[in-house]
């Protein structure tokens, strides 16, 4: 079993001490620091990039838990964020930013233990074998593992979209069928740019070749009509519309 390196925030120093008392009680955890705050955090984490999960209370003085998020997916660390609150209507909002796991307080041992136990198998799979829905790349083609074969696709040619529906799974829409994956939405990108591809929105990469429709919206924002999944409408968030039209010279 991989050590699993746990950084802890949270603004309440009781609170903290309760974490760290129970995840160290798991087999497999390691507590690599303890943070107070947002900013706190990112600290930590530019000079220790190789943590594995962060455990993020949401309601914290200087930068919150969420601000600390969209800071950490701008840094592209692969750390798993569990969002760790004592209130439930942050959660659609934790979600949107991929994390891998929702606590609400009181903490409670076998929640932390399985949302843990989640993240070592996973890595303990990928050591072993290909996970399912693992991607690979190589001759200008990618491998998709899913659980009874092994998918070769030249992603130009047959990949129309990918999308993110949760925070653990991928979908590729292709040609032939939508395929399911494990990578994040976030490697998939790094992966794909190169070949065509660029990301609209936070949970959504196109195919540039496959746009058929580019629709204004009175919001400012764009709609996109793919090949062959024209029912789907894609957006193009306004993060993203300057570059969007850049590299379509539009």
């Amino acid at each position: 079993m991989e050590e699993i390196r746990i950084l802890v925030a949270d603004d309440e120093l009781p609170a903290r001490g309760e974490l760290k008392y129970e995840l160290s009680a798991i087999p497999g955890v390691k507590i690599v620091g303890e943070c107070g705050n947002g900013r706190e955090v990112l600290a930590f984490l530019k000079a220790h990039p190789h943590v594995d999960m962060l455990f993020l209370d949401i309601e914290m003085p200087i930068m919150n838990g969420l601000e600390c998020a969209k800071e950490i997916q701008k840094m592209g660390l692969p750390v798993k964020i569990v969002f760790a609150t004592g209130y439930s209507q942050f959660a659609l909002q934790a979600f949107e930013l991929e994390a891998f796991d929702y606590i609400l307080k009181p903490y409670n041992e076998a929640r932390m233990r399985r949302a843990v136990e989640r993240l070592q198998a996973s890595m303990d799979i990928r050591q072993t074998a290909s996970v399912p829905g693992e991607v690979t790349y190589d001759d200008q083609k990618i491998s998709i593992q899913t659980k009874d074969k092994t998918l070769r696709i030249n992603p130009a040619k047959e990949i129309v979209l990918v999308s993110t529906e949760k925070t653990d799974r991928t979908l590729f829409y292709t040609v032939s069928g939508i395929v399911e994956s494990r990578m994040l939405l976030r490697d998939v990108e790094k992966l794909l740019t190169p070949l065509g591809f660029f990301r609209t929105h936070k949970g959504y990469i196109v195919n540039l070749a496959m746009i058929h429709e580019i629709q204004p919206q009175d919001n400012g924002t764009l709609l996109l009509t793919m090949t062959r999944y024209d029912k789907q409408k894609i957006p193009v968030s306004r993060h993203y519309i300057k570059p969007f039209k850049e590299v379509l010279h539009i």
